[in-house]
């Protein structure tokens, strides 16, 4: 572009200003809500919590609501939205754990990311054990399986190509994706000839 035509380009100014709360109702809830589950799965913790940022900023605006009403209102939609089947944490969990598996997360961090969203532990371990038992003989393969994904991801092991080896760094990488010692160093170890996905 020549300087001619490019001192002619406008730079519009950013506007970094947000929009001014609406007033909460249960109208304008009801349509936030489902505007936000059209875009986003979650979890009803998850969806609870989004709902209720939206009432405080409106609250902190609009001084004349109270938050304590408001709030009720939230609740009473999350009850709704189960109801409906919009909201459902079992088929959430699973959707997001076989996701995340196949994204190559080992059980830690999957472990991590959904408790962040509200789910039970429980029912994390449950829908675990039950998905990697389906893909895979037992959950230790697809533990492993999961391991081999991360590491051909991020250029490990027998995938790092010509790059120097530096067998501590990578196991330490891989400690902190969650994976154990021994499913890190049997993947690290293997043979760039014999890995899978090549």
């Amino acid at each position: 572009m020549s300087q001619n035509r490019a001192s002619k380009v406008k730079i519009k100014p950013q506007n970094n200003r947000r929009k001014r709360p609406k007033k909460i109702t249960e109208t304008y809830l009801h349509n936030a809500g489902l505007y936000y589950l059209e875009r986003y799965a979650s979890s009803a913790a998850n969806f609870r919590a989004v709902m209720l940022r939206k009432v405080k900023r409106s609250c902190m605006t609009h001084k004349d609501q109270n938050y304590t009403q408001c709030s009720a209102l939230v609740d009473q939609l999350v009850e709704k939205f189960i109801h409906a089947g919009l909201l459902d944490d079992a088929v959430y969990t699973r959707a997001m754990v076989t996701s995340l598996r196949r994204r190559g997360k080992s059980t830690r961090a999957i472990h991590s990311a959904l408790r962040a969203k509200g789910l039970n532990a429980d029912q994390i371990e449950q829908t675990l054990t039950t998905i990697d038992q389906q893909t895979h003989n037992n959950e230790t393969e697809a533990e492993r399986h999961a391991a081999l994904i991360f590491a051909r991801k991020k250029r490990l092991g027998p995938w790092r190509g010509d790059r120097e080896i530096d067998f501590q760094k990578e196991l330490s990488r891989m400690a902190r994706a969650g994976f154990s010692c021994d499913t890190s160093r049997s993947v690290l170890e293997i043979n760039e000839d014999d890995a899978p996905f090549a």
